[in-house]
C-alpha cells in the first residue's frame, strides 16, 4: 500500500476472511457433507411405513344429539361412475385376500311363515299363486327396523327358527337416523345413542348365534342428501353398529355400498372406511335395486381391492334380465327376479348372491301402488313371468 493511499477497510477484511476460509475450506467441506448424509440416513431409517391407520373403536366419537323402496341419492349420476385406475390410493389392510366366512358353507334360512307363503295358502286359485307359493320357498332377508315393537325378541324368534334348522339367517338393520331421506321409507332412529341402543337390542336378539346382517341400506350411498354436519353423525352410527354386531364374532356384517350407477368406487371407499368396514366383514351392492349380476361384480371387485379385498354380497331378488337402470326405481314393471339365493359364486370375494329386498313387497306408492312394505301380489307375479319362471 502506498503513502497516502486511501485504505478501503471492507476490501481488507474481506480479503483476510476468503484466506482464512481457503485455509479450512477442506476440512469444512468433508465435515458437512458426512454431517448432511447421516443425518439423512437416520431419518429414512427411522420413517415409519406408510400403512393406513385402521379406525378402532377408541376413534369413534358420539355426537351430542322395512327399508322397502329405493331412494335416489342427490348426487347420482345417469351413468355407472368408475375411480380413475391408480388415482385413489392405496388399499387399506392387506393385500392377501380374506378366506371365504363360515356361514357360506351352510344352507341359507327359508322362514316357512313369511307372508307370501301364507298369502299362497289363503288364496290358492288366485293369479300367479303358484309363483307366490315358489317365493315363499325361498331364503329370503327379514328386515328389522322401528316397526319392530321389541327388536331382541323378534330378532331372537328368527335367529332361533334359522338355528333349529340349521340354516343361516340373513338379517337387514334399517333403522339408521334419518333414513331414507325424506322417501318412500322415512323414519329410523332419533340419534346417535338411540341408534347405538337398538343396535344393541338387534344384537343381543341374534346372541352368540351364526348370523349375517346387511348394514342399512342406502345409507352410505345416499349420504350425500344430508348435511357435513349429519353425515359425520351418519358413518358414526355405522361405525358404532359395525363394533356392536361384531361382538359376536359368529355375526357377519355386511355394509351397505348402495349400487354400481350411484357413486364412484373411490367414493364408497371414503365413505366405508369412515364407516369401519375394517371390522365389518364387507359390503353389500343393489339391495332393493336392479342392475345386473355382472355389473355388481365389477363394481364390487374394483371397490373391494380399495379396501384390502374385502368381501361382498349382492341383493339378485331383482335384477334379472339385462337392463341398465338408472337413477329411482319404484316397482318398474320391466323387472324380473334374478338368480335364486346362493352362495357358490364361483368368486373369491362374492360371498353370496341373495335376495335381501322382499320381492312381493311393494317399493312404495308409486303410479298408484301399496305402500312400502306391502305385498304386492300382482306385481310379484309380473317379477315372476317376466323372469320366465
Amino acid at each position: 500500500m502506498k503513502f497516502g493511499e486511501r485504505v478501503d477497510i471492507t476490501k481488507v477484511r474481506r480479503q483476510a476472511a476468503l484466506r482464512r476460509i481457503s485455509k479450512y475450506s477442506l476440512p469444512v467441506i468433508i465435515v458437512l457433507a458426512l454431517t448432511v448424509f447421516t443425518t439423512a440416513f437416520t431419518f429414512v431409517s427411522a420413517a415409519p411405513s406408510q400403512k393406513p391407520t385402521k379406525i378402532t373403536r377408541n376413534d369413534m366419537r358420539k355426537s351430542a344429539k322395512g327399508k322397502h323402496g329405493v331412494s335416489q341419492p342427490a348426487s347420482a349420476s345417469t351413468h355407472p361412475k368408475v375411480a380413475n385406475s391408480g388415482t385413489s390410493g392405496s388399499p387399506i389392510g392387506s393385500s392377501t385376500i380374506p378366506s371365504k366366512p363360515a356361514w357360506v358353507n351352510k344352507p341359507l334360512f327359508a322362514d316357512p311363515s313369511n307372508t307370501a307363503t301364507a298369502y299362497a295358502k289363503a288364496n290358492p286359485s288366485a293369479d300367479g299363486a303358484n309363483f307366490i307359493a315358489r317365493m315363499g320357498q325361498m331364503p329370503v332377508a327379514q328386515w328389522f327396523g322401528d316397526w319392530n315393537g321389541n327388536v331382541t325378541a323378534d330378532a331372537n324368534a328368527y335367529v332361533s327358527a334359522a338355528a333349529n334348522a340349521g340354516a343361516v339367517p340373513i338379517l337387514v338393520a334399517y333403522n339408521i337416523p334419518n333414513r331414507d331421506c325424506g322417501g318412500y321409507s322415512v323414519g329410523g332412529a332419533g340419534g346417535l345413542s338411540v341408534y347405538s341402543n337398538w343396535v344393541q337390542q338387534l344384537a343381543n336378539g341374534i346372541a352368540n348365534r351364526t348370523a349375517v346382517v346387511i348394514l342399512e341400506p342406502d345409507a352410505l350411498g345416499a349420504l350425500d342428501c344430508l348435511p357435513a354436519s349429519v353425515q359425520a353423525e351418519r358413518t358414526q352410527s355405522l361405525a358404532k353398529a359395525v363394533s356392536i354386531l361384531k361382538a359376536n364374532p359368529q355375526t357377519s356384517v355386511y355394509i351397505d355400498a348402495g349400487t354400481p350407477v350411484w357413486q364412484s368406487a373411490a367414493t364408497m371407499k371414503t365413505r366405508l372406511t369412515a364407516a369401519n368396514v375394517a371390522a365389518a366383514d364387507g359390503f353389500s351392492l343393489n339391495v332393493s335395486y336392479f342392475s345386473t349380476t355382472a355389473a355388481n361384480r365389477g363394481y364390487g371387485d374394483q371397490l373391494s381391492k380399495l379396501i384390502g379385498n374385502k368381501h361382498y354380497v349382492i341383493d339378485t331378488s331383482r335384477n334379472g334380465g339385462n337392463n341398465s337402470p338408472t337413477g329411482m326405481q319404484c316397482n318398474p314393471r320391466w323387472a324380473s327376479l334374478g338368480q335364486t339365493p346362493t352362495t357358490n359364486t364361483g368368486s373369491a370375494v362374492n360371498d353370496g348372491l341373495l335376495w335381501i329386498k322382499i320381492p312381493w313387497e311393494s317399493d312404495g306408492q308409486c303410479n298408484g301402488d301399496p305402500n312400502p312394505g306391502v305385498g304386492f301380489w300382482s306385481y310379484a307375479t309380473q317379477l315372476a313371468r317376466n323372469a320366465g319362471w
